[in-house]
């Protein structure tokens, strides 16, 4: 966790500004970029593949590339939220899988565009390896969007009054501890065991 702190630590502070303009976090609204232009690459490769028209090549290069822009900072704001997900709370298991799983989504859909741009460079339709890899980061990444539903509508994450209370359960009742401790250390309270502790029973020393 260290780790993804000291990668989005540059670029926090703007994130911040982002999230109290919108009132929200922007990880939501800019992942509609890349999921977006990959489903778009994914049908003109199909329709491409169907007409044999070189437009729908293109057309698959360019909203590829598209995807491939928006994703950094789908990544960044992405890996800002994960960072604030506490490793004991359940929904960082179903978190982690989100995030590996659109890691795997960037890495083929990148793989994919660069064999498409070293064809397109010869003057060659995209080959079949560019398609299949495209095709299976597009199921890949269907996968790992319901796993970003699952976070919000099963476990809240992102949802402001849900994550308040997740906050106050997580944190320890410092105020009765506190006046516990007061109550101890004030001069009327004898030394040794105390009957109201369970944990340590017994009788207050007399003088």
């Amino acid at each position: 966790m260290d780790l993804v702190r000291s990668v989005v630590e540059p670029v926090e502070p703007a994130i911040d500004k982002v999230e109290e303009l919108i009132g929200h976090s922007p990880h939501p609204a800019i992942v509609a970029v890349p999921l977006g232009s990959w489903a778009a690459s994914n049908i003109c490769d199909v329709l491409g593949m169907m007409t044999g028209s070189r437009r729908y090549d293109a057309a698959a290069r360019l909203t590829m590339g598209i995807g491939l822009v928006g994703a950094l900072p789908s990544v960044l704001t992405g890996l800002r939220d994960y960072s604030y997900i506490p490793e004991h709370r359940e929904s960082h298991p179903v978190a982690t899988r989100h995030a590996l799983g659109n890691a795997a989504v960037g890495s083929l859909f990148a793989t994919s565009f660069v064999l498409r741009s070293l064809d397109h460079a010869a003057g060659r339709r995209p080959g079949l390896a560019a398609r299949l890899l495209a095709l299976t980061g597009g199921a890949l990444g269907l996968y790992t969007a319901w796993l970003g539903g699952v976070l919000v509508q099963n476990y809240g994450e992102g949802v402001q009054p849900v994550m308040e209370q997740q906050k106050e359960s997580e944190e320890p009742d410092s105020d009765e501890s506190e006046a516990r401790g007061r109550q101890r250390l004030s001069p009327e309270a004898p030394l040794g065991p105390h009957d109201d502790d369970p944990a340590m029973p017994g009788t207050s020393i007399g003088a």
